[in-house]
């Protein structure tokens, strides 16, 4: 049975893969905004874990609660380094896309 502890270090490493692959020229600021959006949701993230993992939620009830959680991710490092509005929601949407795919991946 997986734990939320493995939900987190696997989110977190996906987490970095991301960066690496499409954020690699504001990496520290993407990688220090989507460890603040997970330490922000995290609460909410291990409850709606262990409800989807029961089966008490399901996938589409999960992402629709994870993209609630969108004005979370406040992204104030990637705006300080200059990003525009639409780089901001790209990067918001594929960090709420892997929290969701890292959590059906580990609990499903």
């Amino acid at each position: 049975m997986p734990d939320f502890a493995l939900f987190r270090d696997t989110l977190l490493d996906r987490l970095r893969m991301l960066v690496e692959e499409e954020w690699d020229e504001v990496a520290a600021a993407a990688l220090d905004d989507g460890r603040a959006f997970v330490a922000t949701a995290e609460a909410d993230l291990a409850r709606w874990t262990a409800l989807l993992e029961a089966g008490d939620l399901t996938p589409e009830d999960f992402t629709w609660l994870v993209q609630g959680k969108r004005d979370l991710a406040e992204l104030e490092a990637l705006k300080q380094a200059g990003l525009g509005l639409a780089r901001l929601d790209r990067f918001r949407s594929s960090l709420l896309d892997t929290v969701v795919g890292t959590a059906f991946d580990v609990f499903l």
